[in-house]
């Protein structure tokens, strides 16, 4: 594993303006997230970016790994989060979105919003149901990864796609899905036009199941699933930043 593989964190101090808990998606590593991460660093804001469990190895690794798992460590990293004294927001990426949406149905007091790129939500792969039998069978697929527009850009993941670690992520879904409306805080939701591998309907369905009442969604119109890399990532890293901005300063209205 490289060291840009690696979980990071970026404290700047009492000086930050807030925290972002930043998480990657299923197969990848917070590679994906460092441009995103240095970006807000630079505009002064704290960044904490934990590496899941299972992943950043090999797919036989990743294998033996849950979404249990998964959640527990973006738990963990709240915590670190909450520890550096500044407001957090939650932003992630796929199955990031996942868990960051799972995150704020259980934990939605201890963050300021959440920023969703391209979030998974549901299964709308017609053999998808079969993950759970098929894992005996075919333990990997070919890799789903590296889903970008742009020419000469790879996302770091494993080689192949482990079946069992899938089931275990439909299994986030089937429970993260019906608590939706258990989800309130502001939300800012970054959709590319096309998709390979999370229909954008998967947004569709976020939007709709929330019960937050400060949601805004941009469309990427160059981009594929993994965004953060791909063209229209200056427009991930920028409005994050505002809509973080624009949070602190109703909290701040509230107070004075």
């Amino acid at each position: 594993m490289s060291i840009d593989s690696e979980e990071f964190t970026f404290d700047l101090g009492p000086d930050a303006k807030a925290t972002m808990l930043l998480c990657h998606g299923f197969t990848s590593d917070p590679a994906s997230m460092r441009p995103w991460g240095e970006y807000l660093r630079d505009a002064g804001f704290n960044v904490v970016a934990p590496l899941l469990p299972g992943h950043g190895q090999t797919w036989q690794v990743l294998a033996k790994s849950t979404w249990q798992e998964w959640y527990g460590r973006l738990e963990e990293a709240l915590d670190e989060a909450l520890a550096l004294g500044r407001p957090v927001f939650a932003g992630g990426l796929s199955m990031g979105g996942s868990l960051t949406l799972r995150l704020a149905e259980q934990r939605g007091g201890d963050l300021a919003g959440l920023v969703l790129v391209n979030p998974a939500i549901f299964d709308d792969k017609r053999q998808g149901f079969l993950a759970p039998v098929l894992r005996y069978v075919m333990p990997s697929v070919a890799s789903i990864g590296s889903d970008i527009n742009m020419p000469d850009t790879r996302e770091k993941t494993t080689d192949r796609t482990p079946v069992a670690a899938y089931a275990s992520l439909r299994r986030l879904w089937k429970v993260t899905r019906p608590e939706l409306a258990r989800v309130t805080v502001p939300l800012r939701i970054f959709t590319s036009a096309q998709d390979h591998v999370v229909s954008p309907r998967n947004s569709a369905v976020v939007r709709a199941g929330v019960r937050s009442k400060d949601v805004e969604s941009t469309v990427l119109p160059r981009s594929f699933h993994v965004a953060t890399l791909d063209y229209d990532a200056e427009t991930i890293f920028a409005g994050s930043a505002a809509f973080m901005e624009r949070q602190l300063s109703k909290a701040r209205s509230v107070h004075d």
